[in-house]
């Protein structure tokens, strides 16, 4: 086999992330032909084709998706490897910290996960909010350097090698009004039985670990709003609207700022937080720290 061409590997990895030779071809001030003839020698080397054509798209097929996922770490090794000598001579740039954040995580829980780690930053923090598939997609590319979740991936398939860093867990309780959580607390869980509910959206991680444990225990729900944003969604709940559920990482919030009550325990039920990254072992101090202090930052305050 041909040793492989670098030089070759940067157009392709340039075009995958393009997602068309002819973009790739104008970023990089190269002619679309010598792009095609570069990717395809690339392809010979590899043993394959690393793009087909569907429609007018160019999809990367199953070799194009090996090669994309290990270009994806030569190249930010390449970066890191700048920086680190940067860093040597005293020239390092204050480079930002980009942080995915998927939509179900709350942002008070978001932050106190990194607010242990906020010492270890050498440059801005820049914090990205978007559906899970697109962080990840970001992700991949490089665009972010760590995604905070509250599951994890259920496929990183497309996009390269993923790691998941676990974070810790915390229990889910339901909380309603006072009125309501005292004529409920008695009989719980089945004086929740045709009672208004407040819950995250279907499809979000907590939804389905509450309507997992609603069907265990044989209770009907009414949910009377399925709200995408957990602050609404105290908010709705607090107010007398319905009993919602709260990590119990942050009752002391819903107790202390909303003067909501405890109903009862979900026994069983804990939601799971994790960092998602590109390498297996964490080299950037601010992650490194966020692993390290993030179960103490989960504890109940």
């Amino acid at each position: 086999m041909r040793s492989l061409n670098y030089h070759h590997l940067y157009y392709f990895y340039r075009v995958a992330r393009a997602g068309s030779i002819a973009a790739a071809a104008r970023e990089l001030h190269v002619t679309h032909s010598t792009l095609s003839v570069q990717i395809r020698d690339l392809g010979a080397i590899l043993g394959g084709p690393l793009f087909e054509k569907r429609g007018r798209r160019l999809v990367l097929t199953a070799r194009g998706d090996e090669a994309l996922a290990y270009s994806e770490d030569i190249f930010r090794m390449g970066a890191e490897l700048v920086e680190a000598a940067r860093a040597r001579d005293g020239t390092r740039s204050r480079l930002p910290m980009r942080v995915g954040i998927v939509p179900g995580l709350p942002r008070s829980l978001a932050y106190r996960l990194m607010e242990p780690a906020l010492a270890a930053l050498d440059g801005p923090l820049v914090l990205r909010t978007d559906s899970y598939a697109r962080l990840l997609d970001e992700l991949a590319s490089g665009k972010l350097h760590v995604l905070l979740a509250d599951e994890p991936p259920e496929s990183s398939a497309g996009r390269g090698k993923t790691f998941t860093h676990p974070l810790g867990r915390s229990g889910i309780s339901f909380y309603a009004a006072p009125a309501l959580a005292r004529a409920l607390r008695g009989g719980f869980p089945r004086s929740l039985a045709s009672q208004p509910l407040v819950l995250p959206s279907p499809g979000s991680g907590l939804r389905r670990l509450v309507d997992r444990w609603l069907t265990a225990q044989g209770v009907r729900a009414r949910v009377v709003a399925d709200v995408d944003d957990a602050a609404m969604m105290r908010a709705f709940g607090a107010r007398g609207h319905g009993v919602f559920p709260v990590r119990m990482a942050l009752r002391a919030e819903v107790e202390d700022a909303l003067g909501a009550e405890l109903v009862g325990v979900l026994d069983g039920v804990e939601e799971t937080y994790c960092a998602i990254s590109i390498e297996r072992r964490v080299r950037h101090p601010f992650v490194s720290a966020l692993v390290d202090h993030a179960r103490e930052a989960l504890d109940p305050r």
